[in-house]
């Protein structure tokens, strides 16, 4: 999952248009009109923290600062940017971002991007270049891959599907994400099922529905944001969890025994994409700095540096020994909004059911 971690939205969170920073004063003096200064906005974390390196090289060369914004998830990001539009320049941004644009906002607030301005981003595989998130979306450019598969304590646990998550020697030992949208995507997966077909076919919906509630008899306790697992995972409380291969990336560099899988039947993605603000008066300064995130030696450093593959032509070992790095977009289960929305309200009613 994208760094930190994104709160998947609720029915409430469409319907409270505008309401998440109504009147919010952004934290700290970013770009958007100080013409030596870009404005970024983002989720923070391990994955922030290797752009904010990278970025400052580039700083550097074009004696143009950077800015950082760190805010929750992806709805914070666009009702921020949407209440100061002065105040940020680009984002990454996952699917969610694009439909909650689309939804409250009339698509006003990215710009389109023209790729001919970022000669490097033929450095990524043509394969991404036209994965779901980005290929009939004019406001995006794809960024890196994340996946939403199983992390396992080796010692405790051998696995590769969601049907062997379901064994019986699992149970109390297997922890999921508190997100009726995630559990209802891998419930799909796991029955290989089209996410947009299951959302369209009651029969279909109803066997989701009914995975769901099958994926949920061996666990002991849900969780909401990446910290949490990664604690049941290092305090032995859980043998299996639902997460985020970057996540065991960085378990593993602490010494803890654990692997990441994105299980046989696939998983959902929360893969990203960089987008510029329209509002923003500094589009070429952006261009230039995607550009340079997108030199193939840049694109790896970011990669080995916060552990989201970024999905390059010809892609080194760098790249490929990513846990989350997946040659063909196809092979994920990619959510389409415009279906999952009109459902909202009974897949979490569905979900908090089968949690009671």
């Amino acid at each position: 999952m994208v760094d930190d971690t994104i709160q998947q939205p609720t029915r409430r969170h469409v319907l409270q248009t505008g309401s998440v920073v109504a009147g919010a004063a952004v934290a700290g003096c970013l770009g958007g009109g100080d013409d030596d200064t870009l404005g970024y906005i983002s989720r923070g974390g391990i994955t922030q923290d290797a752009e904010r390196e990278l970025f400052e090289a580039w700083s550097a060369d074009s004696g143009i600062d950077v800015t950082h914004q760190e805010v929750a998830d992806d709805t914070e990001m666009v009702e921020l940017i949407a209440a100061n539009p002065d105040d940020f320049d680009f984002v990454n941004l996952v699917s969610w971002a694009y439909e909650l644009n689309r939804l409250e906002h009339d698509e006003a607030l990215f710009a389109e991007i023209d790729v001919e301005q970022i000669p490097n981003y033929d450095n990524v595989a043509d394969a991404w270049q036209s994965a779901p998130l980005v290929e009939d979306n004019p406001y995006g450019i794809f960024y890196y891959i994340s996946t939403q598969g199983l992390i396992y304590n080796t010692e405790q646990a051998d696995i590769s599907s969601w049907e062997e998550m379901k064994d019986d020697e699992y149970d109390g030992e297997l922890t999921l994400q508190d997100s009726a949208v995630s559990r209802f995507g891998n419930s799909c997966a796991s029955l290989g099922y089209d996410i947009a077909e299951a959302a369209n076919d009651d029969d279909l919906y109803e066997d989701a529905v009914a995975e769901m509630e099958a994926q949920h008899e061996n666990v002991f306790t849900y969780w909401t944001a990446g910290d949490e697992f990664m604690r049941l995972l290092r305090e032995e409380q859980a043998a299996v969890s639902e997460g985020w291969g970057g996540r065991a990336e960085n378990l593993q560099e602490d010494g803890y025994p654990v692997e990441y899988v994105i299980p046989e039947e696939g998983c959902i993605t929360w893969s990203t994409a960089f987008s510029i603000v329209e509002e923003s008066d500094m589009k070429e300064e952006v261009y230039d700095l995607l550009d340079f995130i997108y030199e193939r030696e840049n694109a790896v450093e970011l990669a080995q540096t916060h552990k989201y593959p970024v999905p390059l032509e010809d892609p080194p070992e760098e790249i490929t020994e990513r846990a989350e790095y997946t040659e063909d977009p196809d092979d994920l289960v990619w959510i389409d909004w415009s279906d999952i929305v009109p459902l909202q309200e009974d897949l979490e009613q569905r979900h908090n059911e089968i949690q009671s």
